[in-house]
């Protein structure tokens, strides 16, 4: 061990600086312009994606709600309908200027449907037999 006490060590770092060639330094500077541009556009990008997933978001309620009020304002418009009916049987509405035009006595269309469905079911006794 005693002969490597006897290398001189060396105590001083040199650092040496040179030019970089034109063509070399504009390529790095092209490059690091470039990047820093990609960066910034992925930066809005990444923005804008996310307003328009809020603004989606938005849509679907918006739409789930117009959903939910069309099936509650049919179903209103239907009872509604439903009341004319029994007071008014078959009854055309006229909304222009609110006039109804119906037929005393007739049945209503409730009836009707009722009337119907015992029609096309079998009566008691009678049976059904395929061949």
């Amino acid at each position: 061990m005693a002969e490597l006490d006897n290398i001189p060590q060396q105590t001083n770092l040199t650092i040496e600086t040179v030019k970089l060639d034109d063509d070399t330094l504009n390529q790095i500077k092209e490059f690091n312009t470039k990047t820093n541009n990609v960066v910034a556009q992925t930066g809005q990008l990444y923005l804008r994606k996310l307003e328009i997933t809020e603004e989606l978001e938005k849509i679907e309620e918006a739409l789930e709600q117009a959903q939910n009020d069309f099936k509650l304002f049919n179903q209103k418009l239907n009872k509604i309908g439903e009341d004319v009916d029994e007071k008014y049987p078959q009854a055309r509405i006229d909304v222009q200027n609110g006039t109804v035009q119906y037929q005393p006595g007739a049945p209503t269309r409730k009836q009707m449907l009722e009337q119907a469905s015992q029609q096309s079911q079998p009566q008691d006794g009678m049976r059904v037999v395929k061949d």
